[in-house]
């Protein structure tokens, strides 16, 4: 009887480390603020994770539209396209994860713009 209890707080507490684990990661809302060369832009962004792959939507005044990226230890790097009057922009975002915040760089092939974020 105590193995058979002792087996099941060894199994809890491994389900309990593996939600703490996927907590700790980058899916959700998150709501970020980008300092552009015009002042601050807001936008949010609707992030899923499976193992290091990171999907999701960002929605910024020019639209939604979707990314794709990595997030390994505490380092997230995803990507996204802007369809612009003069063309597509291919834009990185590379970003610092600490808890329920991130802050990073966003390069928009033409510039770069320092960012910070908090998850909802």
């Amino acid at each position: 009887m105590a193995r058979l209890f002792s087996a099941a707080v060894f199994a809890l507490g491994l389900v309990l480390a593996g939600s703490a684990y996927a907590q700790g990661g980058v899916a959700g809302a998150w709501e970020l603020t980008i300092n552009g060369p015009e002042g601050p832009i807001t936008a949010s962004a609707a992030l899923k994770q499976d193992g290091e792959k990171v999907t999701g939507t960002i929605t910024s005044p020019q639209g939604t539209v979707e990314l794709a990226g990595t997030y390994k230890g505490k380092t997230m790097n995803v990507a996204f396209k802007i369809e612009t009057p003069q063309g597509a922009l291919d834009v990185k975002v590379n970003g610092e994860v600490d808890g329920n915040k991130m802050k990073g760089m966003i390069d928009f092939g033409m510039g770069m713009a320092d960012f910070t974020a908090e998850k909802k």
